[in-house]
This record gives C-alpha cells, sequence and structure tokens, in this order.
C-alpha cells in the first residue's frame, strides 16, 4: 500500500494512468447503486452531473472534465494545482475520452483505487452518452459547413422566444444571402462551390460572440440569433462580417460578398414576423 501511495504521490498532474489492474474496493451494493443512477439518463451533461456529485460525496473531489472530440463538459471548479489526475476512456484499443478529475489534496491509496473502480464503471454509461450526443450532434448540423442546420434553427428560435416572454431580453436575428455565389458556382463547379460555402460559414461564425448561434438556412443563406443584443452591437456585427468577407482571401478573389438584414425582436412578435421582417431588410440591402 505505502508503495502504491508513494508511486502515486510522485505522478500526480502528469501522465495518463490506465486503470487496467485494480483492487475492487467497493462492494456490489454500493457499485449498484452508482450504476443505477447513471442508467437514469443518456444525456452527456446530466451524466457527468451525476458522476461529478457521486465522486464528489466519496472523494476530495472538487472539479470534473469530461473531454471528447466534440466538446467538453466541466462540472466543479478545476484548477492548476497538483491534485489534477487525467484518466482515458478507450473503445476499440482508440481513445474515445479523456476525464480530468481535480482534488482538494494528494489521494491515499485506497482512494485511488476507488477513482480507478468508478472511472471503469463509468465507462459504458459514458460510451452510451457519446453516442447519443454524436447523434444528436449530426441530427443539427449541416454536413458541408458544420454549422447549425434549418431544424437548429426552428429549436433555438422557439426556445428565445420562449425566453424572451418570460424574462423580457431582447435578441435579433441576421438573414445573410451570398453576392455573386451563383455566377462563380456555375462557372467554377460545385467543388470550388463547396469551398466558398465553407470559407462563409466559418467566416460568419468568427464574426460571432461564444453566446450567438450561426446556421446554414438553405443553399447560398446564413442565418445568425444574437442574444442579449441591441441595435447598436446588431450593426456592429452586420459590419464586421461585411468587413470579414471581403478580407478572406478566397471570398476576395472570387468577388463574393453578402447582403445582411437584421430584425430585433418586439414583445409582439411572432417567430414568422420576426424573420419576415429581417428578410425583407436584406432584399433591401442586395448589391
Amino acid at each position: 500500500m505505502e508503495q502504491l501511495n508513494q508511486l502515486y504521490e510522485q505522478h500526480v498532474g502528469e501522465n495518463v494512468f490506465n486503470p487496467g489492474h485494480y483492487a475492487p474496493v467497493l462492494n456490489q451494493h454500493e457499485l449498484s447503486t452508482f450504476f443505477q443512477k447513471w442508467l437514469t439518463t443518456i444525456d452527456l451533461a446530466i451524466l457527468g452531473e451525476l458522476f461529478f456529485e457521486q465522486l464528489e460525496n466519496t472523494l476530495p473531489l472538487c472539479g470534473l472534465k469530461i473531454q471528447c472530440n466534440h466538446s467538453d463538459f466541466c462540472f466543479g471548479s478545476r484548477s492548476n494545482n497538483r491534485y489534477n489526475k487525467r484518466l482515458a476512456v478507450i473503445q476499440h484499443d482508440e481513445q474515445i475520452a479523456m476525464i480530468h478529475y481535480t482534488f482538494t489534496r494528494t489521494l491515499v491509496a485506497r482512494e485511488w483505487q476507488i477513482l480507478q473502480q468508478l472511472h471503469i464503471l463509468f465507462q459504458n454509461p459514458l460510451k452510451n452518452g457519446l453516442e447519443y450526443e454524436r447523434i444528436k450532434l449530426a441530427a443539427t448540423r449541416d454536413n458541408l459547413t458544420s454549422l447549425r442546420n434549418r431544424s437548429s434553427f426552428d429549436d433555438t428560435m422557439h426556445r428565445l422566444f420562449s425566453h424572451a416572454k418570460r424574462q423580457p431580453s431582447q435578441f435579433a436575428l441576421l438573414v445573410i444571402d451570398l453576392d455573386k455565389f451563383k455566377q462563380v458556382n456555375d462557372q467554377y463547379g460545385h467543388s470550388q462551390g463547396d469551398k466558398i460555402l465553407v470559407a462563409c460559414a466559418a467566416t460568419i461564425s468568427g464574426c460571432l460572440r461564444d453566446t450567438d448561434f450561426a446556421f446554414r438556412f438553405g443553399g447560398d443563406e446564413f442565418c445568425c440569433l444574437l442574444t442579449d443584443t441591441s441595435i447598436d452591437s446588431c450593426q456592429q456585427i452586420t459590419q464586421r462580417i461585411q468587413q470579414a468577407f471581403k478580407e478572406q482571401d478566397l471570398l476576395a478573389h472570387h468577388g463574393v460578398s453578402c447582403s445582411i438584414g437584421s430584425a430585433i425582436y418586439q414583445s409582439d412578435d411572432t417567430e414568422h414576423c420576426l424573420f419576415m421582417r429581417a428578410d425583407a431588410a436584406m432584399y433591401r440591402n442586395k448589391n
């Protein structure tokens, strides 16, 4: 035990540990109690919250981060102290996630064994959650540009309307239509047209705040939903996008620009009315 603890002390916060061999510490009833809670959901955020709460009550845990390909899920507070550990989640000899654990102190040998035991037990529910997240992401993302798709736009718009009705807040809609895209697409082919659409999507996303949303609405039309915004900030983002189009090499080379219309949410709006106002403004600004 002392040798194991000494080895652990020397490597805290360094390499990834492989919990391939561990001495079971928790009994079957305790393990079943943990596992039963994880079976209540496949939502990755809820699953991670349950895992964090259970570990927090069992070990001196203060922070947890589940790192996977498409996003990170963080719980509690993580710090750069020396009590950080990370354990991989492996499937078919391939790493599919990394779990970072942050502790308030060094673990003793028995606590380290408990962590390994629970980490291994958590892997199957986590794999199910990751698969659910992958399917959900595929259903809400545009395959070409990786922006959110039309279905996601409808859901997000509905959610922002519901929030604004409950707690008065201001958000805006931008409708963006590409100029000269059709000519370039006809002249150079769909392969080059796809590259332009990808460049447009990246350019638009790069001009938004972390709290905003970008969508490929269809064809060469994009939309953005700007949260907690004002007329001034809406105009600033519009100008930022149009300027960024001029500075993007591929778009500038082909002379592709964009026309943008905006509309700020009003208390008597419907989703259709808000969209029609922004769409009409876009056509008034059409180059």
